[in-house]
């Protein structure tokens, strides 16, 4: 007889946990190896019943919990991994400890299953080992990790921050940026995340500037100004432009128009887009020379939605310019704007565009631009009788 314990379930699962225990063909009498027939269940991903396999063990007492604790060491990866999630749906703060004691397994699909079901039960005593678990050899693990630390959230800031200065690179960059995503710890966390902001490590520096633009503290403007000019890392300019954007302070409108002699093109393209949403009229100059000169398309179609935020009025004409631009992704977005826009000046650009030979969906775009305009000038005109 075939006694390999997935080849027994039975598929006939009545909602009853302990009933469907007993219901197998040529079972072992013993309840761990009742369930260890119901883990593999688990496995299957194409079972009609998986799912009332994983109510019925989320539904288990305290002798089963028991057995499952004592599973999270059982020989079959499967096993163990698919044990650490059933204890995670549990939520049985006496299976914390146990757990901890197997973040040290040797599968990474352990690991992290371990590690995902420690956040959920979001116990403080998981802070320290989960911390540690930063500097999981598995990158997945180790983002897993700093997760799990977010939803066990405030209590987990203090630990943290201490890891900003970590000898290891990987422990300060999670560390990092769970930081960033605890809610409500700004007040607490920004002056230590802001001081890494010179770490030497990129990845560092690129959470320590997303974290910052999440707290959105008019307090880190001067400091990430200063990594704006600095910092050697694109990716990290970037993310340090779009942090200045979420704060929206005004402080940074001539320091990032000074920065639009950046060689880079994609740090212009972020430029241009944050300028439009700090809403100061000092930009409108800058903008109207990117929309016109920069040699990037990005940056110009950019531009153009950039300087409609700021001034509608003022961007018409050079929006009607850019129809003429070089580049379809332009044009495309200038006659979007200019249907946004609404404003009847566009109607005679727009309408000689639908005489010449164009791209297809730019075609498409100056008819609903056009309709638009229509509409919303006959909406004014019934406004004014």
């Amino acid at each position: 007889m075939d006694q390999d314990p997935k080849n027994n379930i039975t598929h006939s699962p009545q909602r009853e946990g302990q009933d469907y225990l007993s219901e197998t063909v040529d079972m072992p009498e013993t309840t761990e190896d009742k369930i260890v027939r119901l883990l593999y269940e688990l496995e299957d991903k194409s079972s009609s019943l998986r799912d009332d396999v994983a109510f019925l063990l989320r539904t288990l007492g305290r002798k089963e919990i028991d057995v499952l604790i004592n599973l999270l060491r059982h020989e079959d990866l499967i096993i163990r991994k698919n044990t650490a999630y059933i204890l995670g749906n549990l939520r049985d703060p006496q299976t914390v400890e146990p757990l901890i004691e197997v973040l040290n397994d040797e599968e990474a699909d352990v690991r992290g299953e371990v590690v995902r079901t420690l956040g959920a039960l979001r116990d403080d005593r998981a802070i320290e080992p989960l911390i540690k678990t930063l500097n999981d050899e598995c990158r997945e693990v180790r983002g897993w990790a700093a997760s799990a630390l977010c939803k066990i959230g405030f209590s987990a800031v203090d630990p943290l921050t201490n890891c900003l200065y970590d000898n290891n690179v990987n422990i300060r960059m999670n560390a990092t940026w769970a930081l960033g995503h605890i809610e409500d710890c700004a007040e607490k966390a920004v002056a230590p995340v802001t001081g890494v902001l010179d770490d030497d490590n990129d990845e560092v520096r690129f959470y320590a500037a997303e974290a910052l633009g999440i707290y959105k503290d008019a307090r880190t403007v001067l400091t990430l100004l200063d990594s704006l000019r600095e910092d050697p890392d694109e990716s990290v300019r970037w993310k340090v432009i779009e942090a200045l954007g979420a704060i929206r302070d005004k402080r940074t409108v001539k320091p990032l128009t000074e920065a639009l002699e950046n060689e880079d093109a994609g740090i212009r393209r972020k430029i241009v887009e944050v300028l439009g949403l700090l809403g100061d009229k000092d930009a409108i100059v800058e903008l109207l020379n990117s929309l016109k000169y920069d040699e990037d398309p990005g940056v110009r179609w950019r531009a153009a939605e950039s300087l409609m935020h700021l001034d509608e009025e003022l961007a018409i004409d050079p929006l009607i310019e850019a129809l003429n631009d070089e580049d379809a992704g332009v044009i495309r977005k200038a006659v979007q704007l200019l249907g946004r826009i609404g404003d009847q000046r566009a109607i005679q650009p727009l309408t000689e565009m639908l005489k010449e030979e164009i791209d297809t969906t730019i075609f498409k775009r100056v008819g609903e631009a056009l309709d638009n305009i229509t509409k919303r000038i006959g909406l004014i005109s019934q406004d004014n009788l």
